[in-house]
């Protein structure tokens, strides 16, 4: 099996994948929980199997569940075999959820998250590990076990009313928001994927030399950038470090996220963008 994974927001050709794929029989399988952006692109066609998926901070989140294209016969029939066996969640367990993140959309205002941030230095906490840890779907436990569930139906209902109505315009002024800040700090550090034909920002992924010092010199400026705050990785060689992926392992051990969203006024994409600058010099200078 080939398993390639659009990242980011981004999404990229597959023809030379799937002809790799072909030339050696393998089952190639897309994932795009990360470059979702409504229903005009619900997989490559070409693909055996295409994966979405709407977690808590998905574009479209539905608070759970996931949709899997699959065009290959005898695997959709296996999985449809499989996946009948699977016990349902309940109601009460989606509503559990609903009120969570609710709590926590409650804390993410201004004067709250202020209040957080300080309760957590108090106390020695990272505040970037602890709201990871709480908003992650499977922060515990083992991943296989906690997924095999079939849907409830408020779960269901949540995915049809989020796939139907989907606020497309929402996407794309992220993705032209993102692009003004691109477009200001293209001298600088690598902007991961920022030549991708599709692009919607999932993510505004940075490659900086010193991540540590970034985020610590916005964070005290009052930018909410994290880094390794996702649980997308390089896959360390099991023969040694020095057969590391080299490309891979140098953009996940440098990558900052800087935090744009639609909501984003231009004055404080601008405030960002001067802000990331003085960080980089202040890094460089340690």
């Amino acid at each position: 099996m080939l398993l390639i994974a659009h990242i980011f927001g981004s999404r990229f050709p597959l023809d030379e994948a799937l002809e790799v794929a072909r030339s050696n029989n393998l089952l190639v399988v897309e994932d795009c929980a990360q470059a979702f952006m409504g229903m005009q692109y619900t997989g490559e066609n070409r693909a055996d199997v295409s994966m979405f998926s709407f977690g808590t901070i998905k574009t479209a989140t539905s608070f759970g569940g996931a949709i899997i294209n699959v065009k290959n016969s005898a695997v959709l029939k296996e999985m449809r075999r499989r996946e009948k066996r699977y016990p349902s969640r309940t109601n009460v367990f989606f509503f559990k959820r609903l009120v969570k993140y609710g709590v926590l959309h409650g804390i993410s205002t201004p004067a709250i998250y202020g209040l957080f941030l300080h309760a957590c230095r108090a106390v020695g906490a990272d505040h970037d590990k602890v709201i990871t840890s709480v908003i992650r779907g499977f922060s515990g436990g083992e991943l296989v076990s906690l997924i095999q569930y079939r849907p409830s139906m408020a779960l269901l209902g949540m995915m049809h009313r989020r796939l139907t109505c989907m606020d497309e315009q929402y996407v794309l002024l992220r993705k032209s928001k993102s692009e003004q800040l691109a477009n200001a700090i293209k001298d600088l550090p690598n902007i991961p994927g920022h030549r991708a034909d599709k692009h919607y920002y999932w993510l505004f992924p940075v490659c900086v030399p010193s991540p540590k010092d970034v985020v610590s010199y916005m964070n005290k400026h009052g930018f909410d950038v994290t880094s390794g705050a996702t649980q997308l990785t390089y896959v360390p060689s099991p023969r040694g470090q020095e057969h590391d992926p080299v490309h891979a392992k140098h953009i996940m051990t440098s990558l900052v996220y800087l935090p744009v969203t639609p909501e984003t006024p231009d004055w404080a994409i601008e405030k960002m963008m001067c802000c990331f600058r003085d960080a980089i010099q202040s890094s460089s200078r340690l």
